[in-house]
C-alpha cells in the first residue's frame, strides 16, 4: 500500500480524495446523461447513467451499514425501477460487513479491484507511439467514435453519447487513433484536485503497444495542468501492470458484485 506524505493522516486524507474523486466519476456521466439519476444516503451512494452495462450503475456503499441486508434490497429496488443491470461497489472498510448480504442476495462476486495512485504527477511525458495521436473530444461525432471503441474494448453493448457530457466542466474524454483508426479510449475527472483516470480501453489486436499507456499520460498531463497534484484510477486485471509500469501504486482495494444475471463487461472481469 501506498504510504502518503504527511503520514497517516495525509494517507487518510489522500483516500478520501481518491474516494469522492471515484464516485464524482459516475455523477459526472449520470448528470449529463439522459436520465440520469443520483441518489445519496448516509454510507450509500445510487447512481444510475441509464447505461445499458452493469458498469455504468454503481451502488457505492461507503461505510459499515446497520443493516447490510436493507442496503442490497434498497439498491436492488432503485436499479430496477430504472430499468438497467447494475453493480455493488464496496469501500474496504465496508466489504466485510456487506459479503454475506450480497451473496445471500444472489449478487455475482466479482471481487477486489485495486486503486491506484500516482503521487506525483511528472512534468513531462514520455511521447506517445509512432503515428498515435491522442484527441480531446470536442464534437458528438467523436464522442460517438469513443463509444463505438468502447464497446469493441470492453465488449459490451453500444451507448450512444450525450451531447451534454461536452459540457461537463469536471468530465474529458479521450480518442487515440493509430495512423487514424480509432483504437483507444479513455475520460479525465477533475474533482477534489485529483486527476481521475477512467474509461480506458484499447480494441483487441493493438493491445501492448502502448496506446493505453499513452493515453492515460496525456490525461494524466491535463489533469496537472488544471491543478490536480495527484492522479487515480481503478484497475483492471487486464491494465494492472501498465499502471504499475507508468509509477502507480496500489492504494486500497474496491469490492465488486454484479446483479444477478449481469456479469461484467468482458474486458473488466478478473477471469
Amino acid at each position: 500500500m501506498v504510504t502518503a506524505r504527511g503520514g497517516a493522516q495525509g494517507g487518510t486524507r489522500l483516500i478520501a480524495r481518491c474516494h469522492a474523486n471515484a464516485i464524482d466519476d459516475y455523477r459526472a456521466f449520470a448528470r449529463c446523461s439522459a436520465g440520469g439519476v443520483v441518489e445519496e444516503g448516509p454510507g450509500l451512494v445510487l447512481i444510475s447513467s441509464a447505461a445499458a452495462d452493469s458498469m455504468g450503475n454503481p451502488a457505492f456503499v461507503t461505510r459499515p451499514p446497520e443493516d447490510p441486508a436493507a442496503i442490497v434490497r434498497h439498491a436492488t429496488s432503485f436499479f430496477r425501477a430504472h430499468h438497467v443491470p447494475w453493480i455493488l461497489i464496496t469501500f474496504p472498510e465496508a466489504t466485510d460487513a456487506m459479503t454475506p448480504s450480497a451473496s445471500a442476495a444472489g449478487l455475482r462476486d466479482q471481487g477486489a479491484f485495486p486503486g491506484m495512485v500516482l503521487n506525483t504527477i511528472p512534468e513531462r511525458i514520455p511521447p506517445p507511439p509512432t503515428d498515435f495521436l491522442v484527441e480531446r473530444a470536442t464534437t458528438l461525432e467523436q464522442l460517438e467514435l469513443i463509444e463505438r471503441t468502447g464497446a469493441k474494448a470492453y465488449g459490451k453493448p453500444y451507448s450512444a453519447p450525450d451531447e451534454r457530457w461536452l459540457q461537463s466542466p469536471e468530465l474529458s474524454l479521450y480518442l487515440g487513433r493509430f495512423r487514424g483508426e480509432p483504437v483507444s479510449l479513455g475520460a479525465l475527472i477533475v474533482a477534489h484536485e485529483v486527476a481521475g483516470v477512467a474509461y480506458i480501453g484499447t480494441v483487441d489486436g493493438f493491445r501492448r503497444r502502448g496506446f493505453a499507456e499513452a493515453v492515460v499520460w496525456q490525461i494524466v498531463a491535463e489533469g496537472r495542468r488544471r491543478g490536480c497534484d495527484v492522479s487515480y484510477l481503478w484497475a483492471t486485471p487486464m491494465g494492472r501492470t501498465v499502471y504499475e509500469g507508468m509509477g502507480f501504486r496500489r492504494l486500497l482495494d474496491y469490492h465488486i458484485w454484479s446483479s444477478s444475471g449481469d456479469p461484467l463487461p468482458a474486458g473488466i472481469r478478473r477471469t
